[in-house]
C-alpha cells in the first residue's frame, strides 16, 4: 500500500476527517473516536504487520486512549508524541452549530455571513490559508501530523522508538493523560526504552492578531484550584443580626484573592495570570427567606516555580487575613446595634477538619460518610466540596468557620528550559523556519494555554506533593495523579505544533501552511537529528 498522508493534500483530508467526528469531552462522539484512529492506524502497513502495537486503553472515567508504538530495529530512544482528541463544546456557533465540526461547510457559511467574526478573522477566512472548526486548532492537527509522522518513520524503518499517545478529557480533568502514564511506563518497562522526550503538539497560540511567527514552548503552565467552604449561622431575613451570612464571610475571601498579584509569579519576562473564582455560589437548593449559611467558592490559580504547599499556605494566610477583617466588621455591626457576637469565626485546613472529625466520630463512620459523597457525586471538582459540607455538618460545634481545600483538577507546572537537549531542538527550529520558511521562532517558557504535558515531567519532589493529597477530599478515592509513575518516565518536554488561532472561539482557525507543509518539516527535523541512530 502506498502512502496515506504525506501530501498535503492528504494531510488536509485526513484532518477534516478527524475534526468531522464531533468529540466534546464526555459526549458520546468522545468515546468513539478511539476506534477511528484505531482503524486509520491499520491502515499502515507496519500496524497490519504488528496489531499489537496498537492499544485501546479505559480511564478511569470508562473513556478510551489509543498508543500505537513504533520500534526502530534497534533503538533504545524513544520520542513520545501526545495529543488529546476531545474538544470544548459548540453551543457558541449558535445557528451554525451543525457545521462546527465541518471545516469545508463553515468555511462557506462564513463567506456568506461573518457576522460573528473579528476582523482578523475575516482576513485569515478570505486569505484561503485558514481552515475554521471546532477542535481543527486545538488539537487535531497535532495528532494528524503525530499520524503523518509515525507513517513515514514506519515506512522509511528510522531507527528510533516512537510512541503516539492520544488521549480523551484533556478539557476537563485529563483522566486519559492520567491513565496514559501508566501504559507509557508499561512499554518503557517491556521494551527497555530509554524516554528522550515528550513531544506535544499542541498548537502555538499566535502572540498577536497577524503575528507570522512560530511559537515553540519548553515548558507548560501549572493550574491548581484551591477552594473554601464558609459556614455561618443561619437565621431569618427579618431577624439578620442573630445570624451570620456565608455570603458575607465569603465576599471578604473573594475579594482578597481575586485578581491579587501576590499569586502571579515571574519566570524569565513570562507572568502567571491572575487568579480568579471559577464557582462562587450559596448551597441553597431552593428559595426561602432563611439566609443562606453555607457557601463555596473555588479559584482558578496558575503555578511557575510554587509548589502546591507554597502556594497553599499563601493561600490560607490570605483566606486568615479576609476573615480576620470579616470578623473586625462584623463585631463593629453588632457593637452599632448594641448586640454581641461570642463566637469566633475559625478557619481550619480540610486536614484539621478531617482529622478532628475522626476523633469526634471514629474513622470508619468519617470514611462511611466520604465514600457515600463520593458515590452520589459524579463531578470531581463538587466532590471536594461536598464532602467538606458533610464533615461541616458534623462538626456545627466549630463554626462559624471556614474550611479551606483543594478540588481536581491539578496540573503540575513542567519546565525544561534548562535540559540542553532541548535547546538545541529549539535552535534547530528556529534555523529551519528562517532557512526554509523565512519565519521568525517565538521561544515561550511556559505554554499558557494548559495541557496534559504537565503529566510527563515531575518538576518537584513528591514530598512536595503530600499538601495536596492531604488537603484533596477525593484524592486516591476518585482522583488520583500517578506521582510515582510520573517520576519514572519524566523525561524533556517540548510543545511544537502548527499555528492558529483562537482556540475555545467560534473563530478557532488553522493555517494550513504551517499545519500541512512546515511543521511536518519541523518535526521530521527533530526526530532524525536527534533521536535516529
Amino acid at each position: 500500500m502506498g502512502l496515506l498522508w504525506q501530501t498535503y493534500e492528504d494531510r488536509e483530508q485526513l484532518l477534516k476527517e478527524l475534526v468531522n467526528q464531533e468529540t466534546i469531552t464526555n459526549s458520546p462522539g468522545e468515546l468513539a473516536f478511539p476506534k477511528l484512529v484505531e482503524r486509520k492506524l491499520l491502515n499502515l502497513d507496519y500496524f497490519q504487520q504488528h496489531k499489537e502495537y496498537i492499544k485501546l486503553t479505559t480511564t478511569e472515567d470508562n473513556k478510551e486512549l489509543v498508543t500505537a508504538f513504533y520500534k526502530g530495529a534497534s533503538a533504545s530512544k524513544t520520542v513520545v508524541l501526545i495529543s488529546h482528541f476531545d474538544t470544548v463544546g459548540i453551543d457558541d456557533y449558535t445557528a451554525y452549530k451543525e457545521a462546527a465540526c465541518d471545516p469545508d461547510k463553515l468555511s462557506v457559511l462564513f463567506t456568506q455571513n461573518s457576522g460573528n467574526l473579528s476582523d482578523a478573522a475575516v482576513k485569515d477566512l478570505n486569505s484561503g490559508d485558514y481552515l475554521f472548526g471546532r477542535g481543527i486548532m486545538d488539537m487535531k492537527a497535532g495528532l494528524m501530523l503525530h499520524l503523518s509522522l509515525i507513517e513515514k518513520a514506519s515506512a522509511e524503518q528510522w531507527n528510533v522508538n516512537l510512541l503516539l499517545v492520544t488521549v480523551p478529557d484533556e478539557e476537563v480533568n485529563s483522566s486519559g493523560m492520567r491513565k496514559a502514564v501508566e501504559m507509557i511506563e508499561h512499554y518503557q518497562q517491556a521494551y527497555n526504552l530509554d524516554i528522550a522526550l515528550h513531544l506535544n503538539s499542541e498548537p502555538t497560540f499566535q502572540q498577536e492578531s497577524g503575528d507570522p511567527s512560530h511559537s515553540i514552548y519548553s515548558g507548560s503552565i501549572g493550574k491548581i484550584m484551591p477552594g473554601v467552604l464558609c459556614y455561618g449561622i443561619e437565621t431569618h431575613v427579618g431577624n439578620p443580626l442573630s445570624g451570620l451570612s456565608s455570603n458575607y464571610m465569603n465576599s471578604y475571601i473573594t475579594q482578597a484573592i481575586e485578581y491579587n498579584r501576590q499569586f502571579k509569579e515571574q519566570y524569565e519576562g513570562e507572568f502567571t495570570p491572575l487568579p480568579v473564582s471559577i464557582v462562587n455560589k450559596d448551597i441553597k437548593e431552593a428559595y426561602d427567606v432563611q439566609t443562606p449559611f453555607r457557601t463555596f467558592a473555588l479559584y482558578n490559580m496558575f503555578l511557575f516555580n510554587k509548589t502546591p504547599q507554597a502556594l497553599y499556605r499563601q493561600f490560607l494566610d490570605t483566606v486568615i487575613k479576609a476573615v480576620e477583617r470579616c470578623e473586625s466588621d462584623w463585631l463593629n455591626i453588632l457593637e452599632q446595634e448594641n448586640l454581641q457576637f461570642d463566637s469566633k469565626i475559625n478557619v481550619v485546613t480540610y486536614e484539621q477538619l478531617k482529622t478532628y472529625a475522626v476523633k469526634q466520630y471514629g474513622q470508619k463512620h468519617i470514611d462511611d460518610l466520604i465514600n457515600s459523597v463520593l458515590q452520589s457525586t459524579p463531578e470531581l471538582h463538587l466532590q471536594s466540596v461536598k464532602i467538606a459540607d458533610e464533615l461541616m455538618k458534623i462538626c456545627r460545634d466549630i463554626t462559624p468557620a471556614v474550611v479551606t481545600f483543594f478540588a481536581p483538577p491539578y496540573y503540575p507546572a513542567v519546565n525544561s528550559s534548562q535540559e540542553p537537549i532541548v535547546n538545541d531542538i529549539i535552535e534547530t527550529v528556529s534555523e529551519i523556519n528562517n532557512s526554509q520558511f523565512n519565519r521568525a521562532t517565538h521561544r515561550i517558557n511556559y505554554f499558557n494555554g494548559i495541557s496534559d504535558s504537565s503529566y510527563l515531567n515531575l518538576n518537584a519532589s513528591i514530598d512536595k506533593m503530600e499538601v495536596y493529597a492531604d488537603n484533596t477530599p477525593s484524592f486516591n478515592h476518585t482522583y488520583n495523579i500517578p506521582f510515582d509513575t510520573i517520576k519514572n518516565i519524566s523525561a524533556p518536554i517540548i510543545l511544537c505544533g502548527p499555528r492558529g488561532n483562537d482556540a475555545h472561539k467560534v473563530s478557532e482557525r488553522l493555517s494550513k501552511t504551517s499545519a500541512f507543509t512546515e511543521l511536518p518539516i519541523v518535526l521530521e527535523t527533530i526526530i532524525k537529528q536527534y533521536f535516529c541512530k
